[in-house]
């Protein structure tokens, strides 16, 4: 049993039998710690069966999350496929954006759609992860799915 404590202003640990927690001085009172890295080594493309619907009732957090990568100079990447190389380095962004775009914004409401949203959004971290373990660790699915999307999106509004 690891038991940890630093008395700090600006940092905190604390530590249960399975749970570390780091607290530090951000707007969220949290710290953002790296995962391991998940995927251990790049396989070859496994598709994932039609009905496994990880990613696909999660598209507005994608699609979010997209425009982040497209925005935010700090993170190399424009898309989701140039983080093939090293798709741990996708979830750690993830992460980040959760922690430090997600977070800040609903997590000191009390409303019940505060709550669903930060839910949502664990749930779609999760998802990603199960997706990239299943998939063999390939990211450029995730593009794909949006572009998916938005073309079934188009023919659904020429449609009406």
């Amino acid at each position: 049993m690891l038991a940890l404590r630093y008395a700090s202003k600006t940092l905190r640990v604390t530590s249960r039998p399975s749970l570390l927690r780091l607290y530090a001085s951000a707007p969220n009172q949290r710290f953002v710690v790296p995962s391991h890295n998940l995927i251990k080594e790049q396989t070859e493309y496994r598709q994932l069966p039609d009905d496994s619907q990880y990613i696909e009732k999660f598209y507005s957090e994608l699609s979010s999350f997209h425009s982040e990568i497209v925005k935010n100079t700090k993170i190399p990447y424009t898309s989701f496929s140039e983080f093939e190389n090293d798709p741990n380095s996708l979830i750690t962004e993830l992460e980040n954006f959760i922690q430090t775009k997600v977070y800040p914004e609903y997590v000191n409401k009390d409303d019940l759609g505060s709550q669903m949203v930060i839910k949502r959004y664990n749930d779609f971290l999760r998802n990603v992860k199960i997706t990239l373990i299943l998939n063999g660790g390939h990211t450029f699915i995730f593009d794909i799915l949006l572009q998916n999307k938005k073309l079934f999106d188009g023919f659904d509004h020429n449609k009406k």
